[in-house]
């Protein structure tokens, strides 16, 4: 809030003296003095009209505990309007707006939270050893790691870095020179590839070297038949191998997986670059890209799951948003069949700040256009403004 008397110059019109000017602005300061008196008097507070999405009021009795406690079903208060903890969504996805179409819920509620967390970040100590064994893979001289501090290096030839930053818990380590990907300029040849690994066989690298910053195989996303979420990759070339005298079509030179966080037993949305991990093989399996996003969060405040009814009232009132899995007019809606609702954690990349992170709802529904039916999913606030006490 900015009160409407600001230190800014009086504009002078015709024969308007400085003596006036000076006298004119004593008398302003004078009742801006006594309006701040009176509001402090009144104990008055101003609320500023724009979300305070990143800075939810703190709840001093919300404790550090056992994030596997469960709450019991609480019903949500009849004598209250339905308010939520709406996230910000990404910018690029388009609000649903409905004209006020039919909606049913045909998902099952059986799988539903009582409560969810709202974490609040903090610096991430990354240990050492893991920090030290990625300078030694890059080759880099320097011995002075202490915990917590940024890091930054490169190499003379510019082809490969690290980069350690605790505040956002983010870590990036690319070397070009793991990849079978250099022209040998005498011989007029590529560089041969040789132990590439296989998917099966990256996964279990990239789990083994997670372990060494304390990640588990627990605190990665899972499908629902308990099965790790995990998304391939792979870089390819082609070209006329002059050595057999024929043409080699998309040889994969590195092969890559994305690991996405779970917390509390919820995963985060995404494939593992806005919390989660990315690492890519070369020859031999040598790293060459390895991007950590791995925040550390403190349990915040602990807020009631939103009802059906809740969520409903929420799509129609405009607070959902549209993903990119298929996109439909939603003023053409005529009625939407709600198939599945699930809880997912919201993360940003790590070259972004993130103070805290807040849960929404997945939700899978069928939108009748009339003509034609279509699914899509939507995302949604799934947390209300009721505090449930660990």
């Amino acid at each position: 809030f900015r009160a409407p008397f600001g230190r800014r110059s009086v504009p002078r019109h015709g024969k308007f003296s400085r003596h006036y000017q000076t006298r004119l602005y004593g008398f302003l300061k004078s009742v801006r003095i006594i309006f701040v008196a009176v509001v402090a008097f009144a104990g008055l507070a101003f609320t500023p009209m724009w979300p305070q999405f990143q800075s939810p009021p703190k709840v001093s009795d919300v404790r550090e505990s056992d994030t596997s406690w469960t709450a019991p079903v609480l019903a949500a208060p009849t004598n209250q309007p339905h308010a939520a903890v709406t996230p910000v969504f990404d910018s690029s996805l388009p609000k649903f707006k409905v004209r006020n179409p039919e909606i049913a819920w045909v998902a099952p509620t059986n799988r539903s939270r009582a409560a969810l967390w709202i974490y609040k970040v903090v610096p991430n100590d990354f240990p050492i050893a893991a920090i030290s064994n990625l300078m030694v893979m890059g080759s880099f001289t320097d011995t002075t790691v202490s915990n917590g501090s940024p890091l930054h290096f490169v190499n003379a030839s510019n082809t490969c870095e690290l980069l350690v930053q605790p505040s956002r818990g983010y870590i990036r380590y690319w070397n070009e020179y793991a990849p079978a990907n250099q022209w040998d300029r005498t011989n007029h040849l590529w560089q041969k590839v040789h132990g590439v690994p296989s998917e099966a066989k990256a996964e279990r690298l990239g789990l083994k070297f997670l372990k060494q910053f304390g990640i588990q195989r627990a605190d990665l996303a899972q499908k629902p038949n308990g099965h790790l979420l995990t998304f391939g990759e792979k870089r390819t070339r082609s070209y006329f191998d002059e050595r057999r005298g024929k043409y080699v079509n998309d040889e994969v030179i590195e092969r890559g997986i994305f690991f996405n966080r779970r917390i509390d037993g919820v995963n985060f949305a995404g494939i593992g670059l806005g919390g989660g991990c990315e690492i890519a093989f070369g020859n031999d399996a040598k790293i060459a890209d390895f991007k950590l996003i791995w925040r550390n969060m403190q349990p915040y405040e602990r807020h009631r799951v939103a009802s059906p009814d809740e969520i409903m009232a929420w799509i129609r009132a405009g607070d959902a948003v549209m993903t990119h899995k298929n996109f439909v007019k939603a003023t053409d809606v005529r009625k939407l069949t709600i198939t599945d609702c699930s809880p997912l954690y919201m993360g940003v990349s790590g070259e972004e700040t993130q103070n805290f992170v807040y849960p929404f709802a997945q939700v899978e529904a069928v939108a009748d256009l009339g003509n034609t039916n279509v699914a899509i999913q939507l995302y949604c606030p799934i947390l209300s403004t009721n505090v449930v006490n660990p």
